[in-house]
């Protein structure tokens, strides 16, 4: 059983630093009536600023970039502050983690298992209900898994939080250089990571993760959103590292 007609949300993600002690993923929920706008509106920030692929926090230096980097930031929380799109974030500290567990387990196997969490307790707790849920994440060794949960990810939801069923419709790995709002999320998990670490950049990278705490009305990103926060949630994760219950 499906419910195909009812409105269609989806979310686009990304992760960050999963080889430091905190790992940081998350991204924006965007409903389908606003995402060829919010597209064209990241395509012509990156045109103005002369970017010719994406953007892109590893790659960021600074420079004749900056205007356009920032003009990201603050298009990604006004976003938010308008209820135009919600950000859900979830940091873990992977420093404590056994990421070898079992056999063939590894680092990236703890950020699809985050991930589990985040769209389990985040994406359908909050919208299984009312919304049919695509997910869209960066494509990489630390997604593949989630790409192929859908069955279980639908499964805990209906159980956990009485969801429609199938709530869930697709999860699917995306190239970020197609992809704005994936390119939003890999910009700020990058900073708000950074953060997070302690990371002391000397590089334009230090300046732009401060303007990212700057832009989201924030002191730190250590402390978590109040329960009832929908706009923009902080979670952080304190269980073991896997798709159990928080």
């Amino acid at each position: 059983m499906t419910s195909p007609d009812l409105p269609h949300l989806t979310f686009f993600g990304d992760a960050s630093s999963r080889d430091k002690d905190f790992m940081v993923a998350g991204g924006f929920a965007i409903a389908g009536n606003r995402i060829a706008e919010i597209e064209d509106h990241i395509a012509k920030l990156r045109d103005d600023g002369g970017i010719r692929s994406e953007f892109h926090w590893a790659t960021y230096r600074g420079g004749a970039k900056r205007a356009a980097y920032e003009a990201l930031v603050d298009y990604a929380f006004d976003l938010v502050n308008k209820r135009q799109a919600a950000l859900h974030i979830i940091i873990s500290p992977f420093g404590g983690y056994n990421h070898k567990a079992k056999k063939n387990e590894n680092r990236d196997t703890s950020v699809n298992r985050m991930y589990y969490q985040l769209c389990l307790h985040r994406l359908c707790q909050f919208y299984g209900g009312r919304r049919n849920i695509h997910i869209r994440l960066d494509a990489g060794n630390d997604s593949v898994d989630i790409c192929a949960m859908r069955n279980e990810l639908c499964a805990d939801a209906y159980k956990k939080y009485r969801t429609v069923p199938n709530c869930v419709r697709s999860i699917e790995p995306v190239n970020s250089t197609h992809v704005g709002a994936v390119q939003m999320a890999d910009v700020l998990m990058g900073a708000i990571a950074a953060k997070q670490n302690q990371v002391s950049h000397t590089s334009p990278k230090g300046a732009l993760a401060d303007y990212v705490m700057r832009a989201s009305g924030r002191h730190t990103w250590g402390r978590e959103t109040p329960r009832n926060a929908r706009f923009l949630t902080i979670w952080h994760f304190k269980g073991r590292s896997g798709p159990s219950q928080p």
